[in-house]
C-alpha cells in the first residue's frame, strides 16, 4: 500500500510506522488565516451580486438589510464577510480558550430573533 508522506511523518500515536516520524498526528495544531485587501476586494468575487463568479450568495433580503446601514454597500458586504469568518473561527476554538467579546453581527444591526414567527 502506498501511503502519503504526511502520514509517514506524523502517524497517529500507537501506530507502527516505517521510516522516521517527526511526531504524532495528535501533536499537530491547526492554523488557518483569512484576509482580504479592502481596496481590491470590492471588485472581486467577495462582493459580486448575481454573478456566476461570486464567492457568496447575497440575497435580495440581505442586500436590502445592508443598504439600511451607514456606509457603502461594498464596505458593508466586506464587514459581513469578516464577521462570518470571525464566527467560523469562534466555532473552531475550544470554549476555554475563546476570549472573544466582539459583538460580531450585532455591529451590522443583525441580532438573534427572540420572537417566534407566525
Amino acid at each position: 500500500m502506498i501511503m502519503h508522506r504526511f502520514y509517514r511523518r506524523y502517524p497517529a500515536a500507537g501506530v507502527k510506522n516505517l521510516g522516521n516520524p517527526k511526531g504524532h498526528f495528535e501533536q499537530l495544531g491547526v492554523y488557518c488565516g483569512m484576509a482580504f485587501d479592502k481596496k481590491e476586494a470590492a471588485s472581486t468575487s467577495l462582493c459580486s451580486i448575481n454573478d456566476d463568479d461570486g464567492l457568496f450568495v447575497w440575497s435580495e433580503r440581505t442586500i436590502g438589510e445592508l443598504k439600511k446601514r451607514n456606509g457603502t454597500l461594498q464596505k458593508l458586504q466586506l464587514d459581513a464577510v469578516a464577521y462570518l469568518w470571525e464566527i467560523c473561527y469562534d466555532m473552531l476554538i475550544a470554549t476555554e480558550h475563546n476570549v472573544s467579546e466582539s459583538p460580531g453581527y450585532e455591529g451590522l444591526g443583525l441580532r438573534e430573533n427572540t420572537h417566534a414567527r407566525r
